[in-house]
This record gives C-alpha cells, structure tokens and sequence, in this order.
C-alpha cells in the first residue's frame, strides 16, 4: 500500500504512523454511487455535539490552540502526544477540560475534578524503540497546566461557545506538583483554595507569557 511505509526493525514489521493532513470539509466520499456525501456532513454527525466529555476537552484544547496563535498556524491535534499545546517560546502546555452540565441527565451538578495530570509513555513498541522496557513511571509530561472550566450552571442558557461561560486556571508544573503532592488530579476547590485565580479567554495569552517568563 502506497501511503504505508514499511519497517523491518528487529524483525518486527512496522508500519509507521501516517501523518494527518488537515480538511477542509469539502472532501467527498469515494465511490458509494450518485450520492454526494462529505466530510462537512461527517463533521455535523458526529461531532456536533460539543459539551460531550471526549469533544468538549477537544475544544478546550483547542481554545488554548486560538488564543495563542493564528489559525492557519494550528495543525491537526494529535490525541497521542504527551502534550497538547507547544507555545512560540517552545513551552509544553497540557490542557484538562471539566465542566459542571454534562452530557447526560443530572440530578445535580457535578463537581469538577482535572484527572490524568501525569502519565506513562503513551506508545511503546520494542521494534522502535532502543529501550528494553517501557517506561512505567507516570510523570508530569508539560511544563505549563491550564485547568479549563465550562463554569455555567443554567442548562438552559448553556453556549459552549460564549468564552464568558469558561474559566481557566493556570499554572506551572512545580505549582501542580506543589497543590496535589505530586499527585495525578486536582479539584476545582483545592485550587480555588490556593487563591488560583480564573482567567477569561481574552486573557489567556499575556498570562502565558508572564508565566513563561517569571516562573519557568
């Protein structure tokens, strides 16, 4: 197959990950008759949805992705990296997403928790990789944190898209560290507890850089 590059490592095949290229929706199904299907109208399907938890952390991720750069400089997320968002000065940023309103019938509110804050190695295979064994230690991957909040708490008012209903907390890896005792979740109390402040979206961008540059 032409768009699969084959290695033999170790005597292992492997078939090296393929790169995505960005769409623009106006890519068409192939061969499925007269019909006129394209990926627009698999974006409205599926993904249409935004407060669902899996898309909602996307969004949130990409909400850092805008206010910190242009849009034709954001490229295609990556689910699999150790971070999500690398900012002009070459900081790592990982992004958790949590929200009061889920996705399903509630009998009240829910209590924002940020969870999976350190990890292992994400992918690891012998055929490419020099180590003998993975990584089982999990870590703190990023050097900045952005605990991003969908603080609504009306469902009928709730617009994902309305930056006045977000929230988010920043702070460095030694201050994650620090609040958790070097554990893997946080809640939204203990940070309002550390006098964290929140940040609206039109903020987001100078309070990375003073980060950058006084704290890491």
């Amino acid at each position: 197959m032409k768009y699969m590059i084959e290695i033999l490592v170790y005597n292992s095949l492997v078939y090296k990950r393929i790169k995505p290229k960005k769409l623009t929706g106006k890519e068409y199904l192939k061969n499925i008759g007269r019909r006129n299907v394209n990926v627009l109208q698999l974006w409205q399907y599926a993904f249409s949805n935004l407060n669902s938890n899996v898309l909602r952390s996307a969004f949130a991720e990409f909400l850092v992705e805008v206010a910190l750069k242009k849009i034709t400089d954001i490229g295609v997320r990556n689910p699999w990296g150790d971070y999500d968002v690398v900012t002009a000065n070459g900081s790592k940023i990982e992004v958790k997403c949590s929200s009061y309103i889920q996705d399903w019938y509630q009998e009240k509110l829910s209590k924002p928790v940020f969870s999976g804050l350190k990890s292992t190695e994400l992918f690891w295979n012998s055929a490419v990789s020099g180590k003998k064994k993975p990584l089982k230690i999990k870590r703190y991957k990023a050097d900045i944190y952005i605990f991003a909040l969908l603080a609504h708490k009306d469902p009928n008012t709730l617009d994902i898209l309305d930056m006045n209903q977000w929230e988010f907390y920043i702070l460095t890896k030694d201050e994650v560290k620090k609040i958790t005792n070097d554990k893997g979740s946080i809640t939204l109390t203990k940070i309002k507890n550390n006098k964290i402040p929140a940040v609206h979206f039109k903020k987001l961008k100078d309070t990375i850089l003073v980060i950058e540059n006084t704290k890491i």
